[in-house]
């Protein structure tokens, strides 16, 4: 593993623990000022104690993290990945454009896995087609959450005429069959979008490691 290699491993997992202690202090500070009252100051010291805790936390064992980066089970990498589709959600605000980056991640680092691991091109192919897979299942999921968002916020097609206007200058008028159509057209081309980012990402990388 190279220098450089190591570096950017260590810029993907390090994140995770500085993240996870940073919105955790945060969210569970709001939480009691909320229910109890207490003094609105305690939420930002609590949010940065938290960042610290978890830089502390990245600092002792991210040389470990990124030491044994290929050697982590299928279940480990998912539970990091649904992590951070979670925060690339938030961050954001609701569209999952950074979620794209993390296929292109996702199929970078499933090949560098198999180099390690001296696969053959067979098993390189199905852990493509299934890191894939898994990607684009999660960016579903993603789709799925956008539009319970969306029905919750009372989104209808008088929005998306507004945007087209907007947008495009159009004057369209979508009834219920046509907004549908468009929320299931939009979904599965960004779940198709995903599948090929992922799948294009892990093959030019698989072409540049050999």
């Amino acid at each position: 593993m190279s220098k450089f290699e190591t570096f950017v491993l260590g810029l993907v997992f390090a994140p995770a623990p500085i993240s996870f202690c940073f919105c955790g202090a945060w969210f569970t500070s709001f939480i009691i000022y909320k229910q109890f009252g207490l003094n609105e100051k305690v939420i930002p010291v609590s949010a940065l104690s938290g960042f610290v805790v978890g830089l502390i936390i990245a600092t002792i064992f991210l040389k470990r993290l990124v030491k044994n980066a290929y050697e982590f089970s299928n279940k480990i990498l998912a539970v990091f990945f649904i992590y951070y589709s979670i925060l690339a959600f938030c961050f954001g605000m609701g569209i999952p454009v950074l979620n794209y980056f993390l296929g292109i991640i996702a199929g970078i680092y499933i090949v560098r896995k198999m180099c390690y691991l001296r696969a053959d091109e067979t098993e390189y192919k199905r852990n493509i087609k299934k890191t894939a897979i898994f990607t684009s299942v999660i960016m579903l999921i993603i789709c799925s959450l956008m539009v319970l968002i969306g029905i919750a916020g009372h989104i209808n097609g008088k929005n998306f005429e507004a945007i087209f206007k907007s947008l495009f200058g159009l004057e369209l008028t979508i009834n219920t069959a046509g907004f549908v159509g468009i929320i299931l057209f939009g979904a599965c081309a960004m779940i198709l979008l995903q599948y090929w980012l992922t799948k294009l990402s892990a093959k030019i990388t698989f072409k540049l490691s050999r």
